[in-house]
């Protein structure tokens, strides 16, 4: 199944990898958070049945990723018959919450 971002997500995304290279003064773990993003991509595309825990009031599915320390929200679509999911939001689990 294709996985596709949304502009906000890429953002997000790029702003924490942003703040751990110049935190920790190395990419190192900037290049583990990606690994575990792209774990996770392909697991989720590869084996979509087992999205994540689902959250009613967002009305999208969360998964954790580096022992809980960041978050992926995303949905399932469909356009013009064609499954995918798209990833709605990255953030880390010491941000305030979405809503």
């Amino acid at each position: 199944m294709e996985i596709v971002w949304t502009d906000k997500a890429l953002d997000s995304l790029k702003e924490n990898l942003e703040f751990w290279d110049i935190h920790n003064e190395t990419p190192s773990y900037s290049d583990k958070i990606l690994a575990e993003i792209n774990k996770l991509t392909s697991e989720l595309s590869d084996n979509p049945l087992y999205l994540g825990r689902y959250n009613k009031e967002l009305n999208l599915y969360v998964r954790p990723i580096l022992k809980s320390r960041f978050l992926l929200y995303f949905e399932l679509k469909n356009k013009e018959g064609k499954d995918f999911i798209e990833i709605q939001f990255f953030k880390s689990s010491k941000q305030k919450p979405i809503f």
